[in-house]
């Protein structure tokens, strides 16, 4: 797999690198209509988001056409503290309210999540996200007018998070998930604006430049490849006062970019719209089917079960979020309103169903309770024995005394059950190895849920690839979807995917 990435990844970065020749007259002419670049104050922008390269949202509608909501009216009148002769009193209330709309929409964007690295101050950037092509370095987006984004106007911050394209005239890499965030209304683009300039606190650190290995470094590159990738189209109108399922589907779209890890990618790495949030591969971890297939999604969630999910990580008998979800749901989805999570919700589950390669049953309907006999001998095990253990002793050794020997986990379900559980009946088994591998550690509102990993930076137990892949093989057949017969080998691939580029914080 991860040849294959690399493959894609120049052969989309040569492409465009010669588009960008061919097509340098249309260039030239549609360049005329950005502002201006001023070299001279080359300030970063944000240049970095979902750890996915090539992102790319859908332009085609993937509402039930009985089903769509009526269009949109113009774009709101603009906020009270832009009108002329508004009462001092009426311009702090409507500076404020736009402050929090602009927090509410950093959220809903999880721009924390890639703008600031372990242990890092929020926003400064500094997080360093793995591609085939080398790590690509998130910026500083605090308001320092050196390190950050202080110099930005308007113009210039819509040009990047709508456009791609810097202060500098540069064009950033679509890691920054700008093809999403291109369907932002302007109001919203404003709000967010004025809550970075103003609310969040300035950082003056610098932060390394990206530095990719060639063709990847040619940035101009990106130029061609923004010419043939599809955005978003700007949406109109107040989008808080959209109708709950035009709402959803901005959420979905422009804020939370479901479609950058669930929709998978065509050649040129662009999303394939007729796939949408049909699941993908995203390196280590799999982002996996949420249509409203039966078999293959999450047809048979109901909107509850989802609202759940978003706010919690957890649906009891369902699903757990670990990996990259799960720092989805603690920077953003947990955070979102009761409507929206409610708007969000129902959107996705009336997404067309998509049918999946791998999954022919629902990842959550295998396993029951099991009746095992203790296999515990009457001695301890000597700590210098390095004998290897066959699967049920390492299930005994490592994870009976959470999830039980029965694999019925806890009864208040704070430690999952391992039988009806998406995760351990899904048809690929990459997310159980990542979750053995790098465990559990997500806090969404007061509910905090840990379980530790075992690679080899665990402080529990450290676990070789041989004795994993015994553990997953036991595990998915006595309580999932049967055994996948996994390999040491594929167990090192994905150790090696999933290797830390990103130092972890002191103390941690």
């Amino acid at each position: 797999m991860p040849d294959f990435r690399t493959l894609l990844c120049s052969a989309l970065i040569a492409g465009t690198a010669l588009g960008g020749v061919a097509l340098a007259p249309l260039a030239a002419a549609t360049s005329a209509d950005k502002p201006a670049a001023q070299p001279t104050v080359p300030a970063p922008v944000a240049e970095e988001g979902k750890p996915v390269a090539g992102s790319d949202a859908k332009t085609s509608d993937h509402t039930p056409t009985s089903e769509k909501p009526a269009p949109a009216g113009e774009a709101a009148t603009p906020a009270a503290s832009t009108q002329a002769g508004a009462p001092p009193a009426a311009q702090s209330d409507s500076a404020e309210a736009e402050l929090a709309r602009g927090a509410y929409l950093a959220t809903a964007a999880d721009c924390v999540a890639c703008h600031t690295k372990p242990g890092g101050k929020p926003f400064a950037g500094g997080l360093k996200i793995a591609t085939p092509m080398g790590q690509v370095v998130a910026t500083n987006i605090t308001p320092d007018p050196d390190h950050g984004i202080g110099r930005y106007t308007e113009a210039d911050f819509e040009n990047a998070v709508r456009h791609g394209v810097r202060k500098d005239g540069s064009y950033l890499y679509p890691v920054m998930p700008y093809v999403s965030y291109a369907g932002m209304t302007d109001q919203d683009v404003k709000a967010l604006y004025a809550w970075f300039m103003h609310a969040v606190k300035p950082v003056a650190e610098a932060q390394e430049e990206t530095n990719l290995s060639f063709p990847a470094s040619i940035r101009p590159a990106m130029m061609a490849w923004n010419f043939i990738a599809s955005k978003e189209t700007p949406e109109t109108g107040d989008s808080s006062t959209y109708d709950p399922l035009r709402r959803g589907r901005y959420l979905a779209n422009a804020l939370e970019h479901c479609g950058t890890c669930h929709t998978p990618r065509n050649f040129m790495l662009s999303e394939k719209q007729d796939h949408y949030l049909a699941g993908t591969s995203l390196g280590a971890w799999y982002a996996p089917n949420i249509t409203s297939s039966k078999t293959g999604g999450i047809g048979s969630w109901s909107e509850e079960d989802l609202v759940a999910y978003l706010r919690t990580g957890h649906v009891a008998a369902r699903a757990q979020a670990a990996g990259p979800m799960a720092e989805a749901v603690e920077h953003s989805t947990s955070h979102l309103t009761d409507a929206d999570l409610h708007a969000l919700a129902a959107f996705i589950l009336k997404v067309a169903p998509m049918e999946d390669e791998a999954d022919h049953t629902a990842r959550d309907a295998f396993g029951k309770a099991v009746n095992e006999p203790d296999i515990r001998t009457k001695g301890p095990q000597r700590i210098d024995d390095l004998a290897e253990m066959d699967g049920p002793h390492i299930y005994d050794a490592n994870c009976a005394a959470c999830h039980g020997r029965d694999g019925a986990g806890t009864q208040d379900h704070y430690v999952p059950s391992l039988f009806a559980n998406s995760t351990v009946g899904a048809g690929r088994p990459d997310n159980l190895i990542m979750t053995i591998l790098k465990g559990v550690d997500r806090t969404a509102g007061k509910e905090h849920a840990f379980m530790p990993g075992f690679d080899g930076q665990s402080n529990v137990q450290r676990l070789s690839d041989a004795e994993i892949a015994a553990l997953v093989n036991y595990v998915t057949a006595t309580f999932g979807s049967g055994d996948h017969h996994v390999t040491p080998e594929q167990v090192k691939s994905l150790r090696d995917d999933s290797k830390p580029v990103n130092p972890p914080a002191k103390g941690q």
